[in-house]
């Protein structure tokens, strides 16, 4: 089980385009910075469903867009620390 770490928006890069390629089903995705803006596409939003998804709190209130990705799992740095024990390996993207 991996987590992938996406940092830049799918606008910016295509970190998460390729990020899909590898990524397996019970591996779990952390949006951080300007990644979460891809959380606000609903192509994405569609696309990702078969997904864990974490969002960085720090990053999500930073950004005004706390109420606008209220449904998905938003987490401290605590828990992302948590999230590096349990997953066998990050992979930053």
């Amino acid at each position: 089980m991996i987590l992938h770490h996406i940092q830049h928006s799918a606008n910016e890069d295509n970190a998460l385009a390729t990020c899909l390629r590898y990524a397996a089903n019970h591996d779990s995705l952390l949006f951080s910075g300007n990644g979460l803006y891809t959380l606000l596409q609903t192509p994405w939003q569609e696309q990702l469903k078969a997904y864990t998804i974490f969002l960085l709190k720090d990053d999500v209130n930073a950004r005004g867009l706390a109420s606008r990705l209220s449904h998905f799992n938003i987490i401290d740095y605590s828990e992302f620390i948590n999230q590096t024990l349990k997953h066998e390996k990050v992979i930053t993207w």
